[in-house]
């Protein structure tokens, strides 16, 4: 017990520190704009009795109304005056006595000289041996400063019911230890080491069903940040001593819910309302550091000694309370318990770490006095044989008061667009930032000079379906249920709608001429105006020759190269538009030359053309057909040594004229025939000579 004394001697040294003025936060200055300090739905002064909506706005077919919570509150600019307002339902503890919801605490600290009772009852399952442990739990909690709260929660009468006692070691007959524990082997094993034992790890001596007076959670939760303070969200840390009231090993035995150690542990509480505090979420972490003990245990008659090695534990939940300013509450948590480290090896009989499941609900019977009542289900002990559980709690709390400051309601009107087109249907969002000094729910009602509200509360849309050109005023009207009642307004403009412009895209024919030709340039309008349209057009370089949608540019004296012409149209709205296209120009070819294109050779004394010379005369046949224009000239020649050559020159051109004619189809006023009798000794032969079309030879 003596390290038990010198945590509780650590738990009061800390104590006394925090409540110092060195160490509270009491003395910071105010908040000079307390209006801008969020109020959760959670804060102890939130006053919720609001009447009825105006029946005047409601009525209006152009305005909608709806009552909400304010988005700020001036009343939580400082810790101290995180206590100024009125709750109508104070908030409850969990059953550790911190503010909570059923087994899980809130990110929130009790305020500064506020503290609450707990009376609950829990019933949970474990495993092996299908355990339910029934714990009757009385708590207390008390706010040293705003951000600082100690707790004491015992296990004042805690009894587990044991279904299966054969399932646990503690149980067993066969006189074995496993290896230096406290456990003999689960089965009867000729090598005990082989066959580890079974036992509850979080109650380790667990064996009949028994029970008495349980350990004391000794603790303090400061708070790092708060909702209350103008924070997104609540956070803080917890340190719990958890304090034996049992050490020996036979009192452990018949007592069966303690482990006889001073354990310390650890964790992490954060909260967040939501949905205009709608609803109040909740995540919690833990970790429970265990002491490693030792025991004398008689095993077949001797005493021997044994340690008791259990793991580490880490709890962790997550939960919802929902309607957390309301009278009826519905809450919902999601539990674990995560066994860490590495422990006495240990047969389970299924799933290790329990998951729990609870369902319920807060009823307040007074202002400071709620009961909670919730159904717990273990989601994944599937061998137990019964895995039904509650929680059933009564609270009382008390949260100090401060007299309310002069009340007053304040807002400002903004949108989100301050144009819209006429004819767009575009929706403008509305918005008006409202507050009330005491934090009083806020009634909101809107009405428009034209086009509809769509929607309720401090965010609302304008529709302009409909609306023609011209302002537009959405005025939102707030109070607060009290009398005190705000306004404000903003201004949309609807732009009349435009007529739309004509487009206009051109068109050259053909893209690219040689110098000196005209492409037609084509202009393509599309004006929604239906009014006469008037074109312009220039280039570059060149002339235009024309007027109107269609115009030819004259290339005459351009150098080759690209010319931009751009055209204009206009039409009788002056609404105007252009369009350009380009034309590629290229130099003219030169000028055809007659050319020497093939020649064939003949026998002497003969003017028969032999196949070598057909099919010379084949190719100049296809020249012919692929340009239709041209002629051909075919020059006979003979040598002088040849008997009458100038004759023979002229058949020998001749029978070249007769071939292509009659068996290549050349049309024969396209074949001119010369001779040449003079060409000496190689003049046995017919030059073959291609003529264009504009030239001469």
């Amino acid at each position: 017990m003596r390290f038990g004394v010198r945590g509780v001697v650590l738990f009061f040294i800390v104590l006394f520190f925090v409540t110092t003025p060195t160490f509270a936060d009491d003395d910071k200055p105010k908040d000079k704009n307390p209006a801008t300090a969020a109020a959760p739905a959670s804060d102890p002064n939130a006053k919720k009795d609001v009447p009825p909506p105006d029946a005047t706005a409601a009525a209006d077919p152009g305005a909608a109304s709806a009552m909400a919570a304010p988005p700020t509150a001036a009343s939580n600019a400082s810790d101290d005056e995180g206590t100024t307002q009125q709750r109508t339902w104070t908030p409850m503890p969990a059953l550790d006595g911190t503010p909570g919801l059923f087994t899980l605490g809130t990110g929130d600290t009790l305020p500064k000289h506020g503290f609450d009772i707990v009376a609950g009852v829990n019933k949970f399952s474990r495993m092996p041996g299908d355990i339910t442990v029934l714990q009757v739990v009385p708590s207390f909690g008390v706010g040293i400063t705003n951000w600082f709260t100690a707790f004491l929660s015992i296990n004042a009468d805690e009894h587990i019911h044991v279904g299966q006692p054969s399932l646990l070691s503690l149980n067993s007959t066969n006189g074995l230890q496993y290896l230096n524990t406290i456990y003999s082997p689960f089965l009867p094993c000729n090598i005990p080491a082989a066959c580890p034992p079974a036992y509850v790890e979080d109650f380790p001596f667990a064996a009949h069903s028994n029970g008495g007076f349980g350990e004391l959670d000794l603790g303090f939760k400061i708070g790092l940040l708060s909702e209350r303070r103008g924070k997104p969200f609540s956070l803080s840390i917890r340190n719990d001593f958890y304090i034996p009231t049992e050490t020996g090993f036979s009192t452990l035995l018949s007592n069966g819910v303690q482990t006889g150690k001073f354990n310390y542990g650890i964790g992490l509480e954060a909260s967040k309302t939501l949905f205009h505090h709608s609803i109040l979420a909740t995540i919690n972490w833990g970790y429970r550091f265990e002491r490693q003990s030792t025991f004398t245990v008689d095993f077949s008659g001797v005493d021997t000694r044994g340690i008791l090695k259990t793991a580490d534990q880490m709890p962790i939940g997550v939960g919802l309370e929902i309607f957390p300013g309301k009278r009826f509450q519905i809450i919902s948590e999601y539990d674990g318990l995560i066994y860490v480290g590495k422990p006495i090896q240990n047969t389970t009989f299924g799933a290790r770490d329990p998951v729990d499941s609870l369902m319920g609900f807060r009823l307040y019977a007074l202002k400071n006095l709620a009961l909670d009542v919730a159904y717990r289900y273990n989601l994944n002990l599937t061998n137990h044989q019964d895995r039904n559980g509650f929680v059933i709690k009564v609270a009382f709390a008390r949260w100090p008061e401060k007299p309310l400051p002069p009340d007053s309601v304040t807002a400002a009107c903004s949108a989100d667009k301050a144009t819209v087109m006429e004819g767009s249907n575009d929706y403008v969002t509305a918005t008006v930032a409202a507050s009330d000094t005491n934090g009083r729910p806020l009634n909101y009602s809107w009405t428009a000079s034209g086009g509809k509200i769509v929607g309720i509360g401090p965010y609302v849309r304008w529709d302009s379906t409909g609306v023609a050109g011209g302002s537009y005023v959405l005025t939102a009207r707030v109070d607060n249920g009290a009398g005190k009642v705000a306004s404000c307004s903003s201004s949309v403009a609807v732009q009349p709608k435009p007529v739309a412009a004509p487009t206009m895209s051109c068109t050259a024919n053909p893209a690219t001429a040689i110098a000196g030709e005209r492409p037609t340039i084509t202009a393509t309008v599309n004006d929604p105006s239906g009014t006469p349209i008037t074109y312009t057009w220039q280039a570059n370089a060149g002339q235009i020759v024309g007027n109107g949608a269609s115009v030819q540019f004259d290339t005459s004296g351009l150098a080759a190269g690209t010319y931009t012409i751009t055209g204009r149209a206009e039409n009788g709205v002056h609404s105007a538009c252009d369009c350009s296209t380009t034309v590629t120009v290229q130099a003219p070819a030169p000028a055809p030359e007659a050319s020497k294109i093939s020649e064939c050779s003949f026998a002497l004394n003969s003017a028969r053309a032999d196949n070598v010379c057909k099919r010379t005369l084949d190719d100049v046949a296809v020249r012919l057909q692929n340009d239709s224009k041209a002629k051909i000239v075919v020059v006979g020649y003979a040598e002088p040594k040849e008997r009458g050559s100038q004759k023979l020159a002229t058949e020998r051109a001749e029978s070249a004229k007769k071939y292509l004619n009659e068996k290549k189809s050349v049309d024969t006023s396209r074949v001119e025939l010369r001779t040449n009798g003079e060409a000496g000794k190689e003049g046995r032969r017919v030059e073959i000579i291609l003529v264009p079309d504009g030239t001469t030879y």
